[in-house]
C-alpha cells in the first residue's frame, strides 16, 4: 500500500496516474506475487500511455483539425470520385510524415480535400506530432497583422517549427509580394525539415500560373514540387452528394 506522504509527493509531482495504476495493481493478486522490477514495468507501461494519450488530445486540440471524427476506413472510393485507394493507403502509413515530404491534395470544391487532410492530420496527433491545420488566407492576415519585424519572425518561427502544417485553400487567391516572400521563406525553413500539406482547388502542374512568373515564385515552386507527393480527389462533389443522400431519407 502506497502511505499518505508518497501519495502526497505523487501529488506534487502531477503523477497522480501512478498512483491509481499502483492502486488498481494492488486488488490483482498476479501483480502482489512479482518481483519488484517486472511489477514496476507494468506500471512504467501504463503510465506511459496514460500520458501519451493525454497528450494525443491535447495536440487534437490545438490543431485546429475541422473534422476529428475523421477516419481512412470512412473515405469513400465511389467509381466516379476516382480517388488512388492504392496512394492513400500508402500514405495513411504516415512514412512520408517520417521523410519530411510534402503532399498535395486537389481537386475541385466540394471533393473532400479537408476531409482527406484531417485524416492524415489526426494520423499525426496520433504519432505526437505538433500538428496545425490553417487556411492560407488566416495565416497571410495573420502574420500581415503583427506590427513589428520581431513579432513577424517569431510567427514564421513558430509556423515553421510545427512538425505538420496542413495548408487548406493553397494559392485561391494569387499572393502579393509581400505575402510571396513571407511563403518562401516558409517553404525554405521547412523543406526537406518538416512535412507540409497543401490543399487546393488547383492542380500542382497550374500552380505556376497562379503565382505569376518571376523569380521568387519559381524559387518557392521549386522547393516545393521537388519531391512532392501529389493526390488528386477529382472534381466528384462529395459535399453535394451528401446533401442529396439527406434529402432522401
Amino acid at each position: 500500500m502506497i502511505d499518505q506522504p508518497t501519495r502526497d509527493m505523487l501529488g506534487e509531482l502531477k503523477m497522480p496516474e501512478l498512483e491509481k495504476i499502483i492502486d488498481n495493481q494492488e486488488r490483482v493478486p498476479e501483480f502482489l506475487s512479482m518481483p519488484f522490477d517486472q511489477r514496476f514495468q507494468f506500471a512504467i507501461s501504463d503510465l506511459y500511455g496514460i500520458k501519451n494519450s493525454h497528450r494525443q488530445e491535447l495536440l487534437m486540440q490545438r490543431s485546429n483539425i475541422k473534422y476529428l471524427n475523421a477516419a481512412f476506413p470512412d473515405i469513400m472510393y465511389y467509381q466516379d470520385r476516382k480517388l488512388d485507394r492504392n496512394l492513400i493507403t500508402q500514405l495513411s502509413t504516415g512514412n512520408f510524415m517520417e521523410h519530411a515530404t510534402d503532399l498535395a491534395i486537389y481537386g475541385a470544391t466540394g471533393s473532400g480535400k479537408t476531409y482527406i487532410s484531417s485524416c492524415f492530420g489526426l494520423l499525426a496527433c496520433s504519432r505526437l506530432k505538433r500538428t496545425l491545420s490553417i487556411r492560407l488566407p488566416d495565416l497571410l492576415t495573420d502574420y500581415e497583422c503583427l506590427e513589428t519585424l520581431i513579432q513577424k519572425r517569431k510567427y514564421l518561427r513558430k509556423m515553421a517549427n510545427y512538425d505538420i502544417l496542413i495548408i487548406d485553400e493553397w494559392l485561391g487567391s494569387p499572393p502579393t509580394d509581400a505575402q510571396l516572400s513571407f511563403l518562401f521563406e516558409l517553404v525554405e525553413k521547412r523543406s526537406e525539415v518538416k512535412t507540409t500539406i497543401f490543399c487546393s482547388q488547383y492542380n500542382p502542374k497550374d500552380w505556376y500560373v497562379r503565382l505569376g512568373e518571376n523569380t521568387k515564385s519559381e524559387s518557392l515552386l521549386n522547393r516545393i514540387l521537388s519531391g512532392l507527393c501529389k493526390l488528386d480527389c477529382g472534381d466528384f462533389n462529395m459535399r453535394e452528394y451528401y446533401s442529396k443522400s439527406k434529402m432522401k431519407i
